[in-house]
């Protein structure tokens, strides 16, 4: 079931999903941190803003205290500076009242907060009173409305003591909560760690011996393959199976560069020949093409890799004969046609290649491109089709100084009196030679003659 769920992946492939996976843990690592941090600042708020209210309402509840101060020295002493006093702690008073209300977001504290803005003013009222009575010194109505001042600034006090536990509650429910995320942040955090350090320790054993155990292969391959008697200077061995193999892979490279010429080495000096060279097996079907040829028959290399060789020697005339029988041919005239069937007129060569063992294992074809020049390019190309004219090429012509004279005449379509006046001889006497250049030279027509005067340099 397993074998049948195998999944073949590449040493890049498989280290990037263990960096994925790490990655991964990462990540969750870091969300974990910043929604921790997220509830942490939330609940960090809410108790700073409580906090703030609590001092504020325990300074609320300290000024009720000192708000009868004043008016209570003044029916001691009867000096009026005490109203001065007391308007400066009623100030102060409301202001913190203020403070507390804007700072209050529950509807049930802030009605406790109205009841307590009425009780201050009904305290500012009795003070008043009191601040006005002419003779304040053991006055007994000051002393009556004294008593009401305080039981209702007591009453004040308890609604400010409610208003105390209930902000002390929220803060300390809110302290619990973030140590209980900062206690879960830390578990998860601890346990992912846990998870990469176990990920690391002991899949990644597992994991690094499945990647570099094919790398072990290879070495055990390379091993093999170079020769034990091999002359090449050992590398050092390093513990590092990828150093190891390829080191190993360098003397192979080394071992097999001994015995084989590199196949990139031997294509880069066939594409340095001028000539047009192919290359097939015994067959005819073509292997090798050079630049120079697909240059001449404008044909791309997949166009004639695998194609039979008639496809240049015959185009699409299927019937006439060529040079392709069990022999070899020198410096012989042919014809090589391009894609798009137009005849080219070439000196041609073809040899086999032989192995070690003197066995033909292959058919060299090197042609040397005889185009003529633009004026005679039409009448080359219908000869060629035609008559398809061969000439051998020796490297002694036995052609004399008058021959070689005539043939230049030729090539320039002298007709035979015209040459015959122009040198100075019987129309028999250019016939002669004529007859005697074609016997000389093997030529068919007079295109053959063409050739040999364009291979010689004689026009």
């Amino acid at each position: 079931m397993f074998k049948s769920l195998k999944i073949n992946l590449t040493i890049f492939q498989k280290l990037l999903i263990g960096i994925i996976a790490i990655l991964i843990l990462n990540i969750i690592v870091a969300y974990i941190g910043i929604v921790s941090a997220h509830k942490l600042e939330n609940t960090s708020k809410i108790v700073l803003k409580e906090t703030n209210k609590y001092n504020n309402l325990q300074n609320l509840k300290l000024s009720f205290s000192e708000l009868l101060m004043p008016a209570n020295d003044y029916l001691i002493h009867g000096n009026k500076v005490e109203l001065l006093n007391f308007k400066k702690l009623n100030t102060i008073t409301r202001q913190q009242l203020e403070n507390s209300k804007i700072s209050e977001n529950n509807h049930f504290n802030e009605h406790f907060l109205e009841e307590i803005e009425e009780i201050l003013e009904e305290i500012e009222k009795l003070s008043a009173n009191i601040f006005d009575l002419k003779e304040p010194i053991g006055n007994n109505e000051g002393a009556i409305m004294m008593e009401v001042m305080d039981g209702v600034a007591v009453d004040a006090q308890k609604k400010i003591d409610i208003l105390l536990t209930s902000s002390s509650t929220l803060i300390n429910t809110n302290i619990n909560k973030n140590e209980i995320t900062n206690s879960k942040a830390s578990r998860l955090i601890i346990i992912i760690m846990v998870i990469i350090m176990i990920l690391l320790l002991v899949g990644g054993y597992f994991y690094v011996k499945k990647i570099t155990r094919p790398i072990k292969n290879l070495t055990l391959i390379a091993e093999k393959i170079i020769p034990p008697n091999s002359n090449i200077k050992e590398l050092p061995v390093i513990q590092d199976e990828i150093d190891n193999f390829s080191n190993l892979f360098k003397n192979m490279i080394r071992a097999l560069s001994e015995n084989t010429v590199s196949k990139d080495y031997l294509n880069s000096i066939l594409q340095r020949i001028e000539e047009s060279l192919i290359i097939t097996n015994l067959d005819g079907d073509i292997l090798i093409v050079n630049k120079s040829t697909l240059e001449l028959l404008k044909y791309q290399e997949n166009e004639l890799i695998g194609e039979t060789i008639n496809k240049i020697l015959l185009g699409e005339n299927k019937n006439i004969p060529t040079t392709t029988e069990d022999e070899s041919a020198q410096n012989i005239f042919n014809t090589y046609f391009t894609k798009e069937n137009e005849a080219i007129p070439v000196t041609f060569s073809k040899s086999f290649i032989y192995d070690s063992n003197n066995q033909k294992t292959g058919i060299l074809y090197i042609a040397y491109n005889q185009r003529e020049s633009d004026d005679n390019k039409e009448i080359l190309k219908h000869d060629a089709i035609l008559d398809k004219g061969k000439i051998k090429i020796n490297e002694k012509t036995p052609l004399t100084n008058r021959e070689i004279d005539i043939i230049k005449l030729i090539v320039k379509d002298y007709s035979n009196q015209e040459i015959a006046d122009k040198l100075f001889i019987s129309i028999r006497t250019v016939e002669t030679h004529r007859k005697n250049i074609m016997v000389k030279l093997h030529a068919k027509s007079t295109i053959g003659l063409v050739h040999y005067a364009i291979q010689n340099n004689l026009i």
